[in-house]
C-alpha cells in the first residue's frame, strides 16, 4: 500500500493565498460533513442488509445442493453462511479501509478471497440451473437461463454494491477532508483573531496596571513620610507618658510594699493563734476517736468469737447427723442390693433349671407317630450318643411324620414338614446339650447322610440367623413336656 498523501515530499513553490473563510462557509461545511456521514452510514446499512438477504436467499439452494451430495442437512446449511460471511467481510473491510485511507488498494489475497467466496456462492447456488441433468460439462449443455439469472441477481448485486460503496467512501473521504480543511481554516482564523484581541487586551491592561502602580507608589511614599512624622511625634509623647507612669508606679509600689509588710505581720500572728486552736481541737478529737475505735474493736472481737463458737458447734452437730444418716442409708442400700442380687440369681437359676429340664425331657420323649394305632414309637430305642452316655442322659427321640413315605411320591408339603421337624429336633438337642441320633434320624425318614447333614447345618443357621426360631423351639419343647405330663396323668388315672 502506498504512503499517505501527508507523508509525500512536497515540491517547493510560491505559497498559495487561500481566500478567507466566513462563518457561513464553516457552517455549510459542517452540514455537508454530517450529510456525508449519513450517506456513508446508509451505504453500510444497505450493504449489510443486502448481504444478509443474499445469505438467506442462497442458503436454501446451497443447503439442498449439499444434501443432494449426501451431506447431512444439519451440516450442509453451514456451507453457504461460511462463504457468504467471508465475502461480506472482505467487501466491508475493503470499503472501510478505502474510506480511512484514500490510497488504499486491496492486494492479491483480498482479491483472491473476494472472488473465491463470490464464485463459490454463485456456482453452488446456480449448479442445478447450469447442469439440470446432473452431469458436469466444461461448457453447460442445457442450462436453465431463467434459473441462472434468478440465482445470480443476489450475489451480483452484493458484489456490485460493495464495489460502488468503495467508490462512494473514497469520494466521501476526499470531500470530507476538503470540508474539514475549510473548517480548520475558519477555526484558525478565529483563533488568530481571538489571540490578537487577547494580546491587545493584555497590553492595555499592562499599561493601566503600570500607571496605577506608579500612582500608588507616589501616594504610598507620601503616606509613609506622613506616617513617619506622626510616629515620631507619638513616640515622644509616649516616652514622656511612660516616664511619668514609671515614677508614679515606683512611689505606689513603695507604699504598697510597706502596707503589705504590715498586713503580712498581722496575718502571721492571727495564723499562729488559729493554728494553736486547731491543734488543740485535733488532739482532743483524735483522743475521742481512738477511744471509740478501741471500744468498737473490742465489741466486734467479742461478737466474732461468739459467732465462731456457735458456728463450730452447729457444724459439728450437722456433720455428726449427716454421717449417721449416710451410714444408715449406705447400710440399707447395701442390704437391698444384696437381697435383689440374691433374688435375681435365684430366679435366673430356677428359670434356667426349669428350661433345661423341660428341654431334656422333651428331647428324651417319643411323640406318637405310628400310622396304624397311634402308639408311641422310638426311632432308635437302644441307641444313644457318646456325649449322652457320658452324662447319663436319656435316649434322644425323633418325632414321627403323619404321612407315610412308602406310598409313591412324597408331596412338597410333607417334605417341608419333614425338614422342619428334623431341624427342630436337632435344635432341641443343640439347646439341651445332647448329641442328636443322626443315624436313627436318617433311618426314620429313609434319607441319606447328605440330607441329614443339610438338616444339621440348616438347624444351626436358623438358630443363629432366624428371629424367633429358638423361642419357638423352646415353646414346642415346653408344650410337649406339658402334653406328656397330662398324658402320664391320664394313664395313671386310667390305671388306677
Amino acid at each position: 500500500m502506498s504512503a499517505p498523501n501527508a507523508l509525500r515530499p512536497k515540491v517547493a513553490g510560491p505559497p498559495r493565498t487561500l481566500p478567507p473563510v466566513t462563518a457561513d462557509d464553516a457552517a455549510k461545511a459542517r452540514k455537508s460533513i454530517a450529510k456525508l456521514d449519513e450517506v456513508l452510514a446508509m451505504v453500510t446499512k444497505a450493504l449489510l442488509t443486502l448481504g444478509g438477504g443474499a445469505l438467506i436467499f442462497t442458503c436454501v439452494n446451497v443447503t439442498r445442493f449439499g444434501v443432494s451430495h449426501e451431506i447431512p442437512w444439519y451440516i450442509a446449511w453451514m456451507l453457504d453462511p461460511l462463504a457468504s460471511l467471508a465475502l461480506i467481510t472482505v467487501l466491508y473491510v475493503d470499503g472501510v479501509l478505502a474510506e480511512h485511507g484514500g490510497d488504499y488498494k486491496p492486494g492479491g489475497w483480498p482479491f483472491l478471497l473476494r472472488w473465491t467466496a463470490g464464485l463459490s456462492t454463485w456456482v453452488m447456488n446456480c449448479w442445478t440451473s447450469l447442469y439440470p441433468d446432473g452431469h458436469f460439462h466444461f461448457i453447460p449443455q442445457k442450462p436453465d437461463a431463467g434459473g441462472i439469472l434468478l440465482h445470480s441477481v443476489a450475489p451480483a448485486l452484493l458484489i456490485l454494491l460493495a464495489e460502488a460503496a468503495t467508490g462512494y467512501r473514497k469520494y466521501a473521504t476526499r470531500r470530507r477532508g476538503e470540508l474539514t480543511a475549510i473548517i480548520a481554516r475558519f477555526e484558525t482564523a478565529k483563533a488568530a483573531e481571538r489571540e490578537a484581541d487577547q494580546k491587545r487586551a493584555r497590553e492595555d491592561a499592562e499599561r493601566e496596571a503600570a500607571d496605577k502602580r506608579e500612582a500608588a507608589e507616589r501616594e504610598a511614599q507620601r503616606e509613609r513620610e506622613r506616617e513617619e512624622r506622626e510616629a515620631a511625634r507619638l513616640e515622644r509623647e509616649e516616652n514622656a507618658r511612660l516616664e511619668n507612669e514609671r515614677r508614679r508606679a515606683e512611689i505606689e509600689a513603695t507604699a504598697q510594699a510597706r502596707r503589705d509588710e504590715i498586713e503580712a505581720e498581722r496575718e502571721r500572728i492571727a495564723l499562729a493563734e488559729r493554728t494553736a486552736e486547731i491543734e488543740a481541737t485535733r488532739r482532743k478529737t483524735e483522743a475521742e476517736i481512738e477511744t471509740q475505735q478501741c471500744r468498737a474493736q473490742w465489741e466486734l472481737e467479742q461478737a466474732e468469737q461468739d459467732r465462731e463458737a456457735k458456728r463450730r458447734a452447729e457444724i459439728t452437730t450437722a456433720e455428726a447427723q449427716a454421717e449417721a444418716l449416710r451410714k444408715e442409708a449406705e447400710a440399707a442400700a447395701e442390704a437391698e442390693r444384696i437381697k435383689a442380687e440374691a433374688e435375681a440369681r435365684a430366679l435366673e437359676e430356677a428359670e434356667k433349671l426349669k428350661r433345661q429340664r423341660a428341654l431334656e425331657r422333651a428331647a428324651a420323649r417319643t411323640r406318637p407317630a405310628s400310622e396304624t394305632g397311634g402308639a408311641r414309637t422310638s426311632i432308635s430305642a437302644g441307641r444313644t450318643s457318646e456325649s449322652a452316655s457320658e452324662n447319663g442322659a436319656a435316649l434322644v427321640a425323633v418325632p414321627a411324620l403323619t404321612a407315610s413315605e412308602s406310598e409313591g411320591r412324597v408331596p412338597r408339603e410333607v417334605r417341608a414338614k419333614q425338614r422342619d421337624e428334623a431341624e427342630r429336633y436337632i435344635a432341641k438337642c443343640e439347646l439341651s446339650g445332647l448329641t442328636p441320633d443322626l443315624d436313627g434320624l436318617a433311618k426314620h425318614y429313609e434319607k441319606g447322610e447328605t440330607w441329614v447333614g443339610d438338616r444339621v447345618r440348616a438347624a444351626k443357621r436358623r438358630l443363629a440367623e432366624e428371629d424367633g426360631f429358638e423361642d419357638s423351639v423352646i415353646e414346642d419343647a415346653l408344650d410337649g413336656f406339658t402334653d406328656d405330663n397330662n398324658n402320664d396323668s391320664d394313664d395313671a388315672a386310667g390305671a388306677a
